[in-house]
């Protein structure tokens, strides 16, 4: 009789986790970035810090195009 529940494997859930803490700091410098963005009044200093959100955003959902299953 074959097994009904398939044990996970270490390696998946290790890589789980290492994508799942890299979402988190990137949000964390997401929010970091806007927070500096609402204080700044400088239109260089707004342009890079919207330029960084854009890059921490496109990393983002990198993120979580290797978090999602491969599609069959």
């Amino acid at each position: 009789m074959t097994p009904t529940v398939k044990m996970p494997d270490p390696g998946e859930g290790h890589r789980q986790a290492t994508i799942a803490e890299i979402n988190n700091a990137l949000c964390a410098a997401r929010c970091a970035a806007q927070l500096a963005g609402m204080e700044s009044q400088q239109f260089v200093v707004r342009e890079l810090l919207l330029t960084t959100l854009q890059q921490i955003d496109r990393a983002a959902a990198a993120i979580r195009r290797l978090a999602s299953p491969p599609s069959r």
